[in-house]
């Protein structure tokens, strides 16, 4: 697919579209990647957003960015990885949970940052169609 980090994940397809998995074994501990100077905003932007707060929201990557790969982590109830931020919310990391085999795809548990993030791709589509539909946001 050509989204890569050195050589540690790369995004390729899964049942639900694209994903992301591992290129190699990563052990549990590891940082796959540490994101600096985050901006969070207060309400959501993109197709991406993670909300990590009250009024605090992540927005994904844009296309052509080194870090767009990272809008590809899905969603599962047992994830093998984790974001982890700092007490100011100006940086995090991508953590590994659990052992990643080569192969294995990356999965994060996207209510456990908070409580209203969908739990899969589909439920965020369909939460974001009927904003549009019924002209608000959420």
């Amino acid at each position: 697919m050509g989204l890569a980090i050195r050589g540690l994940v790369e995004v390729g397809p899964c049942p639900h579209g694209r994903g992301l998995f591992a290129s190699r074994d990563i052990a549990r501990g590891r940082v796959i990647r540490e994101f600096r100077d985050l901006v969070l905003a207060s309400n959501p932007r993109g197709t991406y957003s993670l909300r990590i707060g009250e009024g605090e929201y992540w927005d994904g990557f844009p296309r052509g960015s080194p870090d767009y790969w990272s809008n590809f982590i899905d969603h599962n109830d047992v994830p093998n990885a984790a974001f982890v931020f700092d007490e100011g919310r100006t940086r995090a990391w991508l953590k590994a949970v659990s052992k990643i085999r080569k192969g294995q795809e990356i999965f994060l548990r996207y209510d456990s940052y908070h409580p209203t993030n969908p739990r899969s791709w589909e439920a965020s589509l369909l939460r974001a169609r009927a904003t549009l539909t019924s002209g608000r946001r959420t």
